[in-house]
């Protein structure tokens, strides 16, 4: 127990199977709270660098409880891993143990890093307790839209490095492999997206490839959305750029309901602690401006 707050150890039933997760409830509870969505890699309810406990913690300091849990399969949670396209259902009973066990909290932000940002994505429309989600570095990774990333924010910076000419002229650079590999690259960048015939929403969206999927969910969520990005990771590039070439993500950034931020010097899990500091900041101030909406 910390001074300003409970932290309770909670098993959720999820269809067959059961979930564990760690609420922690401030003695003054704010109306929103959130729930801590884990990656659907190797990763568990503490998080990289423990930085879901210290989130958790953040925020019952700021009187906003949370729940943070291993989906199945991660962690001690029961059940086959899913991976993050198939994760509404653990969302959906973290959500409603968290209701449950702190009654005062009426709507709900999905937090979530990477593969959790976009899983939280694909559940937010279908839930009228959600109001807002916290994104950050959503993943969309396609073999193209790697590809397009790969090329345009790795292959023509290098070659304007004094260390790759180096590398040239000492013959350790091979021409002819780092050529085929560029070709695949190129190659990739003009795969095709799947056609969409279903007729329901769900199974329409669950058709479209990632980045399409993830933008129309976001489209069809009426709720705020906060999109935090790193500048130092591939992963952020590659949506980022599709945000530029999308109509739906054009359209939904000049509306009230969408920020996007950037933070130019941070990696893929802000591994710095200065960084983390920042990624609080604007989880903390973003999630109390939701109280007002």
């Amino acid at each position: 127990m910390l001074s300003n707050q409970n932290e309770i150890p909670v098993v959720i039933p999820c269809q067959e199977d059961t979930l564990v997760g760690i609420i922690n409830k401030p003695k003054d509870v704010s109306r929103i709270g959130v729930v801590i969505v884990v990656a659907g890699g190797p990763q568990y309810r503490v998080g990289a660098h423990r930085q879901f406990v210290t989130l958790a913690r953040l925020l019952a300091g700021h009187n906003i409880a949370s729940i943070r849990f291993d989906h199945r399969g991660t962690g001690d949670s029961t059940g086959s891993l899913r991976g993050f396209i198939d994760m509404n259902a653990d969302i959906q009973s973290a959500v409603d143990i968290l209701l449950n066990h702190v009654p005062e909290v009426e709507k709900v932000v999905l937090w979530g890093e990477c593969e959790s940002a976009t899983a939280g994505a694909f559940y937010s429309y279908s839930d009228v307790r959600v109001q807002g989600v916290f994104m950050v570095n959503p993943w969309i990774r396609t073999d193209a839209g790697l590809a397009k990333t790969m090329l345009k924010h790795y292959y023509w910076r290098r070659v304007l490095e004094k260390a790759f000419w180096a590398k040239v002229v000492s013959g350790d650079f091979s021409m002819m492999r780092s050529l085929k590999s560029c070709m695949e690259l190129v190659r990739s960048t003009f795969s095709k997206s799947e056609d969409v015939n279903n007729s329901t929403l769900e199974n329409e969206l669950e058709s479209l490839p990632l980045p399409e999927r993830l933008a129309q969910s976001c489209q069809h969520f009426q709720g705020q959305l906060f999109i935090l990005t790193s500048g130092h990771d591939y992963i952020a590039q590659e949506f980022k750029d599709y945000v530029k070439s999308s109509e739906i993500w054009q359209a939904l950034t000049t509306t009230k309901r969408v920020t996007i931020e950037d933070l130019p010097d941070a990696d893929h899990t802000f591994s710095r602690l200065e960084w983390r500091e920042k990624l609080f900041d604007y989880t903390v101030s973003w999630v109390k401006r939701q109280e007002s909406n």
